[in-house]
Parts: C-alpha cells; sequence; structure tokens
C-alpha cells in the first residue's frame, strides 16, 4: 500500500451494484474497451511482463467470449486473466461498495480456516468454533479435488509483482472462503474428504457468513498496540518490529521512533539487529528510506528512476489525486520515457549518524510488499545482512505503486485501480532473480503444526542463528 489509497478506498465505498443485474454483449464490451483504454494510458508497466502482442490476444478472446447476456459476476471472472497478465500487485479490481475478497457472497461460505502449502491445504480451524481434525489434508471440496482447486485459482490470483507466487498463497491463507465462493459459487453445506494419520475422513459442515469469519480473525490476529516496536533481548541482540509502514494521528510519530531506538540500540551495545517485516504490506516509502539510513555503511542510491506515462487525455472519467497532477508538471523525459521527479529517493542518501554496524537479520514472507520490499530490496543489493523467511509478494527490482487513478466501468460497475508510478530499484546486485520478489538466504517455512502448537519457526531460527554465530564467532553471511 502507498500514498493516496484513501481516495481508491473511498471510491472503492461506492455502492451502485444490483447484484441481480444482467449485462447484455455489447455493455460489457463497452467496459472492456475502457478498460483497455485506461491501462494502456494510466499504467507505467503494462507491458513489463506480458507483451502488448499478448494483450492484444487476451483483450480479443475476453471480447469473443462476451457473445450472451452475463451476471456482473460472470463477467468479472472473465477480466481476472488480464488483471493477473499485468503481473503487478498494486492493480486492484474490485467490485463497487464491496469487500475486495469476498464480492458478490456474504452467506453460506466455505467455513474452515486453512493453510496451503503448494498443491496442498490443511485444516487449521473453524470460522465458528466447532470442533474439527485439525492439520488434517484437504482431499476435496464438494468433489472437487483440492489439488485442482489451487491449480485453478492460482493463475487468476494478483497479489505479487512479477513471477512470485508468495502473495497469492496469502491470498489464499487469508480469504480462501471468499475466493472459493467468487471462482466456484457457494452451497448452504459442505462436503469436505479430509486425511489424518493415514484415515480418510468424509465431514459434512453447514456454511458460515463474512460476519463470523472476520470476527474469527480479529480474534485471533490482532494488531499490536502500536505498529512498530523494539525489543532488548539477551545477549546483546535486539528486535525491532514493524507492522506497517504508515501510522495514524493517534500513534507515534515514526522519524523519532527510529531515533529513539538506534539512540537505545547503540546505549545496550547491541551486536546482533533483528528486523520483522513479516505481514508489513508497505505505506509511505519514505519511511523504508529512513529505515535503511540506519543501517547503511555509506552512501547509497535509493531509486534509480520513477516511470511514469505521459498525459493523454481520455473519453471517459477518471479519478486522480490533484496532487499527482500538480506533481506530473514536473515530470520529464528521460532515457526510457518519461520520469516523475518530484520524490525522495531519487538522489544520493547518507547514512544516519546513528547507523548500525552490527550483524543485521531481516524477516520477510509472503505478504511483504510495496515499500518493504524496496527496503528489502536495498538491503539484499548491499548484502548488508541474512534474508529469513520466504519469498515476498513484492518485487525486487519494482514496483508499480504510488498515486492511482480509479476508473469505475459505467455498464458493470467494477472499479479499475491503476497505479500511475514505476518505482525502478537502483544497483541491483545479480543474487536475485529480477521478475521474483525477494528471495531469502533461510527458507524457513511455517506448516500446519507450527499453528496448532503456537510456533514461530522464523523468530526460532533466527535467534539460534544468532547463538550459533556468537558461539563461533563468525558472522553470518548472507
Amino acid at each position: 500500500m502507498k500514498k493516496n489509497l484513501f481516495l481508491m478506498f473511498f471510491l472503492f465505498g461506492y455502492v451502485g451494484l444490483l447484484f441481480g443485474q444482467t449485462l447484455q454483449p455489447a455493455q460489457m464490451k463497452s467496459d472492456v474497451e475502457i478498460f483497455k483504454k485506461a491501462l494502456e494510458a494510466k499504467h507505467p508497466e503494462m507491458y513489463r511482463y506480458t507483451s502488448a502482442e499478448e494483450f492484444e490476444s487476451l483483450f480479443e478472446q475476453v471480447k469473443s467470449d462476451l457473445d450472451r447476456d452475463m451476471s456482473v459476476r460472470e463477467f468479472y471472472l472473465k477480466m481476472t486473466p488480464i488483471i493477473a497478465a499485468l503481473h503487478c500487485g498494486h492493480t486492484k479490481w474490485i467490485v463497487a461498495g464491496q469487500d475486495m475478497y469476498y464480492p458478490f457472497f456474504d452467506d453460506d461460505l466455505f467455513p474452515l480456516q486453512l493453510h496451503f502449502e503448494n498443491d496442498k491445504a490443511f485444516v487449521i480451524s473453524h470460522f465458528d468454533g466447532n470442533e474439527v481434525p485439525v492439520t488434517a489434508e484437504v482431499i476435496s471440496i464438494n468433489g472437487e479435488k483440492m489439488g485442482e482447486i489451487i491449480k485453478s485459482l492460482l493463475p487468476k490470483l494478483s497479489f505479487g509483482d512479477g513471477f512470485s507466487q508468495a502473495g497469492k498463497y496469502y491470498q489464499l491463507n487469508h480469504a480462501f472462503p471468499g475466493i472459493f465462493s467468487t471462482h466456484f459459487g457457494t452451497k448452504p453445506t459442505y462436503d469436505v474428504e479430509v486425511l489424518r494419520d493415514g484415515k480418510t475422513l468424509n465431514l459434512t459442515f453447514e456454511g458460515v457468513s463474512h460476519h463470523q469469519i472476520k470476527a474469527y480473525q480479529s480474534s485471533k490476529f490482532k494488531e499490536h498496540g502500536v505498529p512498530f516496536r523494539l525489543e532488548i533481548l539477551e545477549a546483546n541482540t535486539a528486535w525491532l518490529d514493524i507492522d506497517r509502514f504508515y501510522a495514524y494521528p493517534i500513534e507515534p510519530d515514526f522519524k523519532k521512533f527510529l531515533k529513539a531506538s538506534f539512540e537505545q540500540i547503540k546505549e545496550n551495545n547491541i551486536s546482533d539487529l533483528v528486523i520483522d517485516l513479516r505481514g508489513n504490506e508497505g505505506g509511505n516509502e519514505s519511511w523504508g528510506i529512513e529505515l535503511y539510513k540506519y543501517l547503511a555503511e555509506s552512501p547509497f542510491s535509493y531509486y534509480d528512476r520513477i516511470s511514469v506515462k505521459k498525459k493523454e487525455k481520455l473519453d471517459f472519467e477518471t479519478n486522480t489525486s490533484f496532487l499527482f497532477k500538480m506533481a506530473s508538471l514536473f515530470n520529464k523525459n528521460g532515457e526510457y520515457g518519461r520520469e516523475f521527479t518530484l520524490q525522495k529517493g531519487l538522489k544520493k542518501q547518507k547514512p544516519n549518524k546513528n547507523a548500525f554496524q552490527g550483524n543485521v537479520y531481516l524477516l520477510l514472507d509472503g505478504q511483504s510488499f510495496s515499500v518493504t520490499t524496496e527496503f528489502a530490496s536495498r538491503f539484499k543489493s548491499e548484502k548488508r545482512g541474512a534474508i529469513i523467511g520466504t519469498e515476498t509478494a513484492g518485487g525486487y527490482a519494482m514496483n508499480t505503486s504510488g498515486f492511482f487513478s480509479i476508473v469505475t466501468l459505467p455498464h458493470s460497475k467494477i472499479n479499475l485501480g491503476i497505479p500511475l508510478l514505476g518505482f525502478h530499484m537502483a544497483g541491483l546486485a545479480e543474487n536475485n532473480p529480477k521478475d521474483r520478489g525477494i528471495l531469502p538466504d533461510y527458507t524457513i517455512e511455517t506448516h500446519a503444526e507450527n499453528f496448532k502448537n503456537g510456533v514461530d519457526l522464523v523468530r526460532d531460527f533466527s535467534l539460534e542463528l544468532i547463538r550459533k554465530s556468537k558461539a563461533t564467532s563468525e558472522t553470518v553471511k548472507p
């Protein structure tokens, strides 16, 4: 998430959709044309991962399929392959006024919290507290094999940059009932075949409501009192948690927090610092830069350039920030096209005077995204420390985000949210594929058993790595 997303959520809050609405072929094709023109005019990296020819073929295929009256849901699903082909985790395709993961159904939803690992899924709990075989593998749902369900859904999900799959698994773990209902529909009851201790069990569950799911998630995943925290541990080790790179007015000032934290780190003679950015989807670009200043060992470049499309007059309405329009007056022509210039991080950055000089361990996962992975990209390119966890959703080389332009398709009332700036990271090392998320030096996967037992494998591994390093007096190399 980055700045001006409040505009997106405001516009996505528009309620104008009648779920019983039927769309005629001419209406849908008109919406497709607006969708296409908007993307071509606004998205600065539309063809980074998929060529113009491939996109043209996708659009033609979609239009040829729109040969009969369809529901809004059917049209929504027809367009998802185009969204997925962008390989841009910030581009949004959201039904007006609805939750992005639960756009069509609020009741009779799949009732189990699952954990996904490759082509398998495991039971974690029941959303309404009913007894379930925890850690059992789900073999099928209503006769559909779980492996085939996962295989069907993954190509249609879009949370992630480039060819990273990590964000898609986060989506499944976080919102499977909504995703499943959108693609497969709902039923009052679900026949679930599971495998536990070598035995097959056939279970039947009643569906649950979206309200029940939200209540469950609120009880299980409560946010800490403040979004960033420092903990001084034993053996000259500190643990820095940053849940998000933005704060609300009543929350602590981030720059003041960093200043106080690194002063405390210095006063306590900390030799090993763990920075936990798991679950951090981003926020304010400048905060990532500020954090890296406290780790930098020498002056550094952050952004190489920020791509933007040349202003183009369109024959339909788009909702774009006035601030972006003003800032765009200073755009310039660069080697690769138009560039956005009013952004911190384009000039050389200096380390903070209290920059930490010790060992750093960075924790990432499939929810780490946007500003978080910009910071992590610099961290990995500079080989500043060890990265532990799993691949990120956000891209190593770049992401498209910043300001957004929102287009409400006139007939379907679906909102297309287009990120307007392409943030290209500077000085990339060759230690990570440029079309993937940031890969860890130490891959630690979380399994269903860990949820059952309340075990944080990544934390435990990190602290053990530090203990071994101290015992052998060897620095952990990335």
